[in-house]
């Protein structure tokens, strides 16, 4: 038997449930595999945390790699969006298409110094996922993101003429490198490893800039 849609203007409550399951395992596995890794995580703390049984995370999940999979996508998507949001904040205040482009950068740089992203993101996603699907999942989110950004540059005269698709992969493999090339926040040179990075990278993406 299949389950009788809602009617219209109905809220779905087992729908709501199952994301609100979903969101709270996230949630948990969030902070835990930030703080503890993946390997050290169990299912049984793991659970605990969100509040759900085991049951439930193997309901949604299968089991604790198909969870840290959402995490570390989730994780990704929240890098673009913090981006794409500094990109937006800096174009409403000055449309200057560079500039935006660069406070979003900025944003992500910031982003990616976050000690339990980067634990999650360069230590566990490559060696739980596997490069190739970690690769994937970076691609799922950034790459249309920065299609779209280079091919607004390119409208306005700002990016130089050229396949948007090819120099988005080229300028995310860049950040991404920035990204893991930044020390952890702890160290004592942190910030003017913060500084540096960032001003090498903007120097470079400059080669795209077209010529006025």
């Amino acid at each position: 038997m299949t389950s009788t849609p809602p009617a219209p203007g109905k809220r779905d409550r087992r729908r709501e449930n199952a994301q609100a399951t979903r969101d709270a395992l996230c949630a948990a596995g969030r902070r835990l595999f930030a703080e503890q890794g993946f390997e050290a995580t169990s299912v049984g703390v793991l659970c605990a945390a969100a509040g759900v049984t085991t049951g439930a995370l193997y309901h949604h999940y299968r089991d604790k790699k198909g969870l840290f999979a959402e995490v570390a996508e989730r994780l990704d998507a929240g890098l673009v969006r913090l981006a794409q949001a500094a990109r937006s904040k800096a174009m409403a205040a000055d449309p200057d298409p560079w500039r935006a482009f660069e406070a979003s950068v900025d944003a992500f740089l910031r982003a990616g110094s976050d000690p339990g992203g980067r634990r999650i993101g360069l230590t566990d996603a490559p060696a739980v996922l596997g490069s190739e699907h970690w690769a994937q999942i970076r691609e799922r989110h950034g790459l249309g993101a920065m299609i779209a950004t280079i091919g607004a540059l390119q409208s306005a005269g700002v990016v130089i003429d050229g396949n948007s698709g090819r120099l988005a992969r080229l300028v995310l493999g860049l950040l991404y490198g920035a990204v893991e090339a930044l020390p952890s926040v702890d160290d004592a040179d942190a910030e003017q490893a913060m500084a540096e990075i960032r001003e090498t990278t903007l120097r470079l993406l400059s080669g795209l800039r077209r010529k006025q």
